[in-house]
C-alpha cells in the first residue's frame, strides 16, 4: 500500500513540474522560441488585393517572416516577454519551408469569408517538425489577410515543446498599413506584436 502511495506521489510531482503555463513564457528560465507566421491553414481574402498568386508565394509569404529576423527591434517578442538573449530566438526557416511546400495561393485567393477553429488549429501544431526539441514556442497561425475589411486575423498560439502541447490560443487582430503588399501586411503583424508588448502583464495570468 505504502509503495503504490508512493508511486502516486512521484507520479504527481511529475506531471505537476512538467506542466507549463503562460507564466513560464516570462521567467528567463526555459527557452523560448518564434517561429514566425504560420499560412498553412490561411486565406487572403479580396481577388483585387492580391493579384499575383505567384509574387504572393515567392516573394511576400516569405518576405513576412523574414521580418522577424531582418527588423528584430520591431518584431521581436523578446521585449514583450521581458527575455534575455540566452532565453529567446526565432526559428523563421521552418515555416518559410513549410509555407512553400504547403500554401497553394491559386486556391487560397478568394472573396469568401474564412474562418478556422482551436480545434483545428490544434491538429495543425500537432504536425509540426521543428528543429526544436525542449522548451516554449508562439506560433502566429494565420487565419486571413482581409483586404476588404483590411485586417490581418492571426492565432498566437503559445506551444509547448516537444511534445507540441497548446498552452494557450489568443485570437488578434492586426490592422495592416503603409505601402507595397509586403509593408501592408507587415504593418499588421508589427500591431499585433505591440498589443502583446502591452498585455504582458495579462498573458502571464493566462
Amino acid at each position: 500500500m505504502k509503495l503504490i502511495v508512493l508511486f502516486i506521489t512521484i507520479l504527481s510531482f511529475q506531471t505537476a513540474w512538467t506542466q507549463e503555463t503562460m507564466e513560464d513564457f516570462f521567467t528567463n528560465k526555459t527557452q523560448v522560441v518564434l517561429l514566425g507566421l504560420d499560412f498553412s491553414q490561411a486565406k487572403f481574402i479580396g481577388k483585387d488585393g492580391f493579384k499575383n498568386p505567384d509574387g504572393l508565394k515567392n516573394h511576400s509569404i516569405k518576405g513576412w517572416n523574414r521580418f522577424f529576423a531582418s527588423e528584430p527591434v520591431k518584431y521581436s517578442l523578446q521585449d514583450a516577454f521581458g527575455l534575455k538573449d540566452k532565453y529567446y530566438y526565432n526559428s523563421i526557416n521552418y515555416f518559410i519551408k513549410r509555407n512553400n511546400e504547403v500554401v497553394n495561393t491559386y486556391r487560397n485567393i478568394t472573396n469568401e469569408d474564412h474562418t478556422i477553429t482551436e480545434e483545428e488549429i490544434a491538429a495543425n501544431v500537432a504536425t509540426y517538425t521543428t528543429f526544436e526539441k525542449e522548451g516554449l514556442a508562439v506560433s502566429f497561425v494565420v487565419e486571413s489577410f482581409n483586404k476588404l475589411t483590411n485586417e490581418a486575423i492571426i492565432y498566437v498560439t503559445f506551444i509547448n515543446l516537444p511534445e507540441n502541447e497548446i498552452i494557450h490560443i489568443e485570437r488578434m487582430v492586426g490592422k495592416p498599413g503603409g505601402g507595397g503588399q509586403l509593408n501592408y501586411w507587415a504593418r499588421a503583424v508589427y500591431d499585433i506584436v505591440n498589443q502583446i508588448e502591452k498585455r504582458a502583464d495579462e498573458f502571464k495570468k493566462m
